[in-house]
């Protein structure tokens, strides 16, 4: 089985319990914990719900979710500069987020096709497939 590739909208989704998308994305932070999913993200994902937390006002927060998602014992993959270069040459194809563009470099240099995220913008991609957060949770009880 090959790794899912999760966005921090995920974890960030999980975090505040969004009214959509938060009981989904609680149960797939629970199953990568309790490792009934294999899953990876990246540092860049680590940095946007960090990020996410500081707008949403949980400042307080920020340095808690940093070590809850490293503690999760999945693979956090690292950026470098070759990356932003392919992320470019993405973002010319389709023009969505710049970030975006980075999380599908990180996951084309790693050969990972499919992304866990609620982000529409990932399904212009065609090379990969965007599973929505509700559709992978199930297992555990």
């Amino acid at each position: 089985m090959s790794s899912l590739y999760i966005d921090s909208n995920a974890f960030f989704y999980a975090k505040i319990l969004d009214r959509v998308f938060g009981r989904s994305c609680a149960s797939l932070i629970r199953r990568m914990a309790l490792k009934e999913l294999e899953a990876s993200t990246s540092v860049l994902a680590v940095i946007e719900v960090a990020n996410a937390l500081r707008k949403y006002g949980l400042r307080s927060e920020v340095s808690s979710e940093v070590r809850a998602i490293s503690s999760l014992g999945i693979e956090v993959y690292p950026l470098e500069g070759a990356d932003a270069q392919e992320a470019a040459e993405i973002y010319d194809e389709v023009q969505i987020s710049p970030y975006d563009c980075l999380h599908a470099a990180v996951m084309r240099k790693y050969d990972l096709k499919e992304i866990v995220s609620a982000d529409k913008d990932f399904d212009k991609i065609k090379w990969l497939v965007r599973l929505d957060p509700r559709s992978v949770s199930p297992p555990s009880r």
